[in-house]
């Protein structure tokens, strides 16, 4: 069975990449420099930049932190990270102190060197050296990878990083956000839960997979479908999107939920303050009015997005399109209302009291 090729963007997680979804590669190229390098060259865009131009990766023997370099009065957007002194003026920002006087205590030579042919803008992102502003055509390509080469070198050979290598994180991720995933489409998973049933060409996109956490696992895409209307001489489709974040549970919760129609039966909590601005909803009204009593105040202090339990998944309903910090906030979420579930509610499901508490974290 043949393997589907490999995105060129794989394994990339640091600015420009790791931020956004739809990301798109064009004109890209591979080749190896003269000392049997890897590398491609690039056009990459995403929804968080219209255009970032030309991007060249070039392979380095190991996979170290993030390390960035450029000139004071052009940081690459995005970066993050501990800011290192140097006695040439550089803006040189690393994942630590430590991990960053080493790349520059061997490769600062190198990087004035290429900064004397080039314009410096150069990142340690995994296992790859990145440029940005790189001319696409294949000989001038090459040639701004040959110099690129120099710095690789140095890094590659720098048995004092050995000690800062980090394991390889393989597929679309986020900067960041260590062990989450990017999937441009998964339609599984619109197979469970409240996303909207009606209409047709149903797809899940821009998924975003966190690192599963204390139990939990956070999954935050957008649900477009469309609809059909006949006014009785023309039809009009229409294309609706849903932006959710899907916490997986690792146990079976009763079916209710916060303002999210259709997530079981309308019922009056007898709250008049509360119920001005939410709808509570539940299969059981007394189980859902055992369940969300308590932390009516709490609810009211947060204004969360509209939500619904449904078995082995809590479901929220965006206003904006998902980020990883969105989705790191409906995991916090979770975690903390089912912190506030009483402990008669766990027992009546099976559980002495809160099973994350229990044994699942």
């Amino acid at each position: 069975m043949t393997q589907p090729a490999l995105s060129p963007l794989d394994g990339l997680r640091c600015p420009p990449f790791g931020f956004g979804v739809e990301r798109r590669v064009t004109e890209h190229t591979v080749g190896v420099t003269s000392a049997r390098i890897p590398y491609q060259g690039f056009n990459y865009t995403s929804s968080a930049y219209d255009e970032y131009a030309g991007v060249a990766t070039l392979r380095l023997a190991h996979s170290l932190p993030p390390f960035f370099v450029s000139l004071p009065d052009n940081p690459r957007a995005g970066i993050a990270g501990v800011e290192i002194p140097n006695q040439v003026g550089l803006l040189v920002v690393a994942a630590d102190a430590a991990y960053g006087q080493a790349v520059l205590d061997g490769s600062l030579m190198a990087i004035r060197e290429f900064a004397r042919h080039r314009a410096l803008d150069l990142a340690i992102d995994g296992d790859s050296l990145t440029a940005v502003q790189v001319p696409l055509d294949p000989q001038a390509l090459h040639d701004y990878c040959e110099d690129m080469a120099m710095v690789a070198a140095t890094i590659s050979g720098n048995e004092a990083l050995r000690r800062f290598e980090i394991p390889r994180e393989p597929g679309l991720g986020f900067f960041g956000y260590p062990g989450a995933l990017y999937v441009e489409r998964d339609d599984r998973l619109l197979a469970v839960g409240p996303a909207t049933k009606g209409g047709t060409n149903h797809r899940a996109t821009g998924v975003i997979a966190m690192a599963p956490g204390e139990g939990l696992q956070a999954v935050a895409f957008t649900h477009s479908y469309e609809t059909t209307s006949y006014d009785g001489t023309t039809t009009t489709t229409q294309t609706h999107a849903e932006h959710i974040v899907y916490v997986r549970l690792p146990f079976a919760f009763g079916h209710l939920g916060l303002d999210w129609r259709g997530a079981g039966k309308p019922f009056m909590m007898f709250a008049p303050e509360f119920e001005k601005h939410h709808q509570c909803y539940a299969d059981d009204p007394a189980f859902g009015g055992d369940v969300l009593r308590p932390m009516l105040g709490w609810l009211s202090q947060l204004e969360p997005p509209a939500f619904a339990v449904q078995d082995y998944g809590m479901w929220f309903l965006l206003t904006a399109p998902p980020t990883p910090q969105l989705a790191q906030w409906c995991e916090t979420f979770a975690s903390e209302f089912f912190e506030r579930v009483p402990v008669p509610v766990w027992q009546r499901l099976g559980y002495p009291s809160n099973p994350l508490t229990l044994d699942l974290r």
